[in-house]
C-alpha cells in the first residue's frame, strides 16, 4: 500500500506527500530494527542468566567434590600416621593396626572438574552474552586449567605401588572387603569415603608375619613419609581451589536475580 501511495503522489507531483511517505517508511524500518534489537537483548539477558545459573551449579558441584576429597585424604593421613607411629615405636600401635594403616595410607580417590557449561559457552560463542568483564575474567581464570589433570592435584606417590607389591594379597583382599571405599553419590556423580576405623577378620599369626615383613622392608618409613608429603600438597591445593571456587560462586550470585 505504501508503494502504491508513493507512486500516486509522484504521479500527482505531490512532493510533500512523497516526503511524508518516505519518512513513514524510514521511521517504520527504524522502529522495526529497534524492536528486533530490544528483543535480541532481552533474549540474550535471559540466556545469560540460564548460563550463569548452570555455571553456579557446576562450581557448587566442584566444591562438593573437593570437600569429599579433602575428607577422604584426612582419613588416609590418619591411617598413614598410625603406620608411622608403629615404625617409630610410639603410641603402642599393635600389628593389626599397623598393617591396616600401612595399606590404607596408599588409598587414592579421583577428582574431576565440572566443565560442561563452560565448554559449551566457548564452543557456541555464548560467552559474549555475559556483559560484565570482571565476571568474565574470573570465569576464564577459574576454568583456564582442568584441575582433574593437574599433576599437583592428582599425583600418586611411589608408595602405593611399593606397599601393594610387598603386602600379601590375602591381607589386601581382607582390607578391601572389610574396610574398603564406601561409594558416595556426589554432585550427580559419585565419589568415595574411607571408613575411619577398621578391624580385620584375619588370623593373628598372618597379621604378625605381615607386620614383621613390612617392618623389615628397606626405606619403608621413607616411602611412607613421602606419601604423606605428596598427599599433604594435594590437600593444600584442594583448599586453595575451593577458596577460588567460593569466590567465583559469590561473584556469579551477584549477577543472578
Amino acid at each position: 500500500m505504501i508503494l502504491r501511495s508513493v507512486m500516486k503522489h509522484i504521479k500527482d507531483q505531490n512532493w510533500f506527500a512523497v516526503l511524508l511517505d518516505f519518512l513513514i517508511v524510514v521511521i517504520g524500518v527504524f522502529i522495526g530494527i529497534q524492536v528486533s534489537n530490544w528483543n535480541q537483548e532481552v533474549a540474550g539477558k535471559k540466556q545469560a542468566i540460564v548460563l550463569l545459573s548452570r555455571l553456579h551449579k557446576d562450581v557448587s558441584n566442584d566444591i562438593k567434590l573437593l570437600d569429599t576429597e579433602i575428607e577422604y585424604q584426612k582419613v588416609v593421613r590418619q591411617y598413614a600416621m598410625t603406620a608411622v607411629d608403629a615404625l617409630n615405636g610410639v603410641n603402642e600401635v599393635n600389628d593389626e593396626q599397623f598393617v591396616i594403616g600401612a595399606y590404607q595410607a596408599s588409598q587414592v580417590n579421583g577428582i574431576w572438574a565440572n566443565r560442561a557449561t563452560y565448554d559449551e559457552m566457548l564452543s557456541t560463542g555464548q560467552f559474549n552474552l555475559i556483559k560484565d568483564e570482571g565476571l568474565k575474567s574470573m570465569i576464564f581464570g577459574y576454568f583456564a586449567v582442568d584441575n582433574a589433570n593437574l599433576p599437583f592435584m592428582t599425583r600418586v606417590a611411589p608408595y602405593r605401588e611399593y606397599i601393594r607389591g610387598h603386602m600379601p594379597v590375602l591381607i589386601q583382599d581382607a582390607i578391601k572387603a572389610q574396610c574398603g571405599d564406601v561409594v558416595l553419590k556426589v554432585a550427580h556423580s559419585f565419589s568415595a569415603a574411607l571408613p575411619k576405623t577398621c578391624d580385620l577378620d584375619v588370623h593373628d599369626e598372618v597379621i604378625s608375619q605381615t607386620a614383621q615383613s613390612l617392618r623389615s622392608l628397606p626405606d619403608m618409613l621413607y616411602n611412607l613419609q613421602f606419601q604423606i608429603a605428596v598427599n599433604d600438597t594435594k590437600v593444600f591445593n584442594f583448599h586453595n581451589t575451593k577458596s577460588e571456587s567460593m569466590k567465583l560462586l559469590q561473584a556469579i550470585e551477584r549477577h543472578l536475580p
